[in-house]
């Protein structure tokens, strides 16, 4: 019947393809809308496929990775820091695994047949940086910060003889510009945007560093939020500062840390609302109305949790 006739028909147009497509197909249009996600230990490639040229074609993508950043050039030399095939195959996505954080890459994909292949798509992509705590660390270290879902924190070594006169901070909602004695240590566009209507809306103190090494410059900015707080990482921010140069944490590795521990976020009402924005989150069993935070005594919040937990 009818089913038969389709399945025949479907065999007849496999064999087509297989023994005429040298001589009835074309060479294939280059593949559109290249995307890369960006991981801090690797890269995910997907695109789309180009305009068919032939219905007799067997299209192939070729998917090619060669590193950038500069030292890593350096060491492998001409001969081996070109680009590297990695992938070949009908799949319009593939996933490069196992590179190292915050290193530069280019990326190239192009479409193959019996009849030829398509000019190469290239885009450049740059790994995460490992989050530090649920934050990450500035170039150069000119600066470290951490985040809550509703906070943001922000420490920058200062000169060693500061004083509190010679701080300013300005806080814009999308801008953060910091500067000691006249001279701007940070700068720039901010990662997310942050309440800063009046003067209370971030607090800063110049303070001695733990570890006797200086001082520094402490700064809590309050985020804008919507009207439920999320605690999903991927709805956090991934830079501090959204500049070129300024690294951006891989957000899908982050998770919510107070303390030593694992442990869910301050203004968290209950465990289920946790865990069902963060199922793989890893929840310790110990009395929260005892323990404090990385921002301080939990307040009443220890003990809102301890009656809301099930």
């Amino acid at each position: 019947g009818a089913r038969r006739r389709r399945v025949a028909m479907d065999t007849c147009h496999k064999l087509a393809k297989l023994f005429l497509g040298g001589v009835l197909g074309k060479p294939p249009s280059a593949p559109n809308g290249v995307k890369v996600v960006e991981r801090c230990d690797g890269l995910e490639v997907r695109w789309a496929s180009g305009a068919p040229t032939s219905r007799y074609n067997s299209d192939v993508y070729v998917v090619e990775l060669a590193p950038r950043s500069p030292k890593v050039v350096e060491a492998l030399g001409p001969a081996f820091s070109g680009f590297a095939e990695f992938h070949r195959g009908p799949e319009t996505k593939f996933s490069f695994d196992k590179l190292g954080s915050e290193q530069e890459f280019a990326v190239r994909v192009r479409c193959e047949n019996a009849a030829g292949a398509s000019g190469w798509v290239e885009v450049s992509a740059r790994t995460r940086q490992v989050p530090t705590k649920c934050g990450g660390t500035g170039p150069d270290g000119v600066y470290t910060w951490d985040q809550t879902p509703t906070e943001v924190e922000v420490t920058v070594p200062a000169p060693p003889d500061t004083t509190p006169r010679q701080v300013s901070v300005t806080v814009k909602p999308r801008r953060l510009e910091i500067s000691f004695a006249g001279v701007v240590a940070v700068a720039g566009a901010l990662g997310g945007e942050v309440v800063c209507g009046e003067d209370g809306d971030f607090e800063w103190e110049l303070r001695e560093r733990e570890d006797g090494g200086g001082k520094e410059l402490f700064i809590t900015m309050e985020k804008r939020v919507r009207d439920v707080v999320s605690y999903d990482p991927a709805e956090q921010w991934d830079c501090l500062v959204a500049e070129d140069g300024h690294p951006r944490i891989d957000t899908a590795a982050l998770r919510w840390f107070r303390g030593y521990e694992w442990r869910p976020p301050q203004d968290a009402s209950n465990v289920d609302e946790v865990k069902q924005a963060m199922p793989d989150m890893r929840f310790t069993e110990t009395d929260q109305t005892k323990m404090s935070g990385r921002d301080g005594e939990l307040d009443d919040w220890g003990d809102k949790w301890n009656k809301n937990k099930r």
